[in-house]
C-alpha cells in the first residue's frame, strides 16, 4: 500500500470517528433528564410561554432529526451558536479559553517529552544504577498520583505555606494586559503559571522516561550496537545511536499524548482556576449551557482524532513497514 492511499485511508476512518463521536456527544446531552430552561420557569424568571419561544428562537423545538442534521452542519462549520446563559457566540467564550489550554499544556508536554526521554535514555542505558532506580521510583509516583492532586499539594506548600507564588488563575485581579504579548509574556502571568506548569510536566514525565527507558534497553544489545562498540565508538556515542533509533515510540506517543492531554487538564484547571477550555466546560455543564458543553466537547474530541491521524502518519513515515502491512 501506498503512502497516499494509506493517508487516504487513515483520513477516512478518522472523519468517520468524528462522525460518531459528534452523534454521541448530540444524543448525550439530548438524553439528559434536566432541561437547560426548566430552572428558569422553576425560579419564575420566565413563564412558560416565554421559554417555548426561546426554545424556538434556538430551534429545540423542530423535530429531532432536523436539530441533528443542524447541529452537524454547525460542527464541522465551526458555528457553535449563542450562549444560553451568557448570550453571546460561543466562539467567543471557547477559543480564548483553548488558547489558555494550549498555552498552558504544549510548552509543559514539549519539555516534559525532551527532559524526561533523555533521562529514560541515559536510565536504559545504565541498567541497574542508582539514577535508573530513583527515577522510575519518583516518576511512578507522581504518574500514579492524580494530577489534581499533585496540583493542591504545590498550592499548599508553594501558595499558602510559602508564599511564593499565586494560587488560583492566570494573572492577578487588578491587571489588564492588552495584546497577546502582553498577556503571555510578563511577569504576573509567569508566576500564575509555574504551578499548573510544573504539575503537568511531574505528572506525565513517567510515560516518556519509561517509555524511551525500555526501547534503549531493547536495543542496547542490538547487533548493530555491537558493530559500533567494535569500531571504537564512545559510550555517549553509542547511547546517542541507540536513542536516534528509539525516537519512533516516542514521536507516535507524542501525538497521542497531545490529544489525550485535554482530558486530563479539566481537574487541573479547576484546582488552579486556569481560564482554559476544561474550565469552561465544566462551568457550562453546571449551568446546562448546551451549546458551549458541545463545542468543547466536540474540540477536546477532535483533538484525540486529529491527533490519533497525526501519529498513524508519523509512523508510517518513519517505519514504512506500518504503511505496507509487512512485518
Amino acid at each position: 500500500m501506498s503512502f497516499r492511499r494509506f493517508l487516504i485511508k487513515r483520513t477516512v476512518i478518522a472523519a468517520l470517528l468524528t462522525l460518531i463521536a459528534v452523534s454521541i456527544i448530540f444524543a448525550t446531552l439530548r438524553l439528559l433528564p434536566a432541561d437547560p430552561f426548566s430552572a428558569l420557569v422553576a425560579s419564575g424568571s420566565l413563564t412558560p410561554e416565554e421559554v417555548e419561544q426561546v426554545r424556538a428562537m434556538y430551534g429545540l423545538d423542530d423535530p429531532i432529526y432536523v436539530q441533528y442534521l443542524r447541529y452537524v452542519e454547525n460542527l464541522f462549520t465551526f458555528e457553535f451558536g449563542i450562549s444560553l446563559t451568557q448570550q453571546r457566540p460561543v466562539g467567543e467564550i471557547i477559543v480564548p479559553a483553548l488558547v489558555n489550554t494550549l498555552v498552558l499544556l504544549l510548552p509543559a508536554l514539549v519539555v516534559t517529552a525532551i527532559l524526561s526521554s533523555l533521562a529514560g535514555m541515559y536510565a536504559g542505558w545504565n541498567r541497574g544504577s542508582w539514577f535508573e532506580q530513583s527515577s522510575i521510583v519518583a516518576t511512578t509516583v507522581f504518574r500514579a498520583t492524580p494530577i489534581f492532586v499533585t496540583g493542591i499539594f504545590l498550592l499548599i506548600i508553594f501558595s499558602y505555606g510559602l508564599g511564593w507564588l499565586p494560587a488560583f488563575g492566570m494573572r492577578s485581579p487588578l491587571a489588564n494586559p492588552q495584546g497577546y504579548v502582553a498577556t503571555y509574556a510578563s511577569v504576573d502571568f509567569l508566576r500564575h503559571y509555574i504551578l499548573p506548569f510544573t504539575a503537568t510536566v511531574l505528572f506525565y514525565s513517567g510515560d516518556f522516561l519509561m517509555l524511551a527507558r525500555n526501547s534503549v534497553v531493547e536495543r542496547k544489545g542490538s547487533e548493530f550496537l555491537m558493530l559500533h562498540r567494535a569500531k571504537g565508538l564512545s559510550e555517549m556515542e553509542q547511547l546517542g545511536r541507540a536513542g536516534r533509533n528509539s525516537l519512533l515510540p516516542l514521536v507516535t506517543y507524542f501525538a497521542l499524548r497531545t490529544g489525550m492531554l485535554f482530558q486530563g487538564v479539566i481537574t487541573l484547571e479547576v484546582v488552579f482556576a486556569w481560564p482554559g477550555i476544561g474550565r469552561a466546560l465544566v462551568q457550562a455543564i453546571l449551568n446546562q449551557d448546551y451549546p458551549t458543553v458541545q463545542a468543547a466537547v466536540f474540540i477536546m474530541a477532535l483533538a484525540v482524532i486529529v491527533m490519533n491521524l497525526t501519529a498513524d502518519l508519523a509512523y508510517a513515515k518513519l517505519d514504512p513497514t506500518v504503511e505496507t502491512g509487512d512485518v
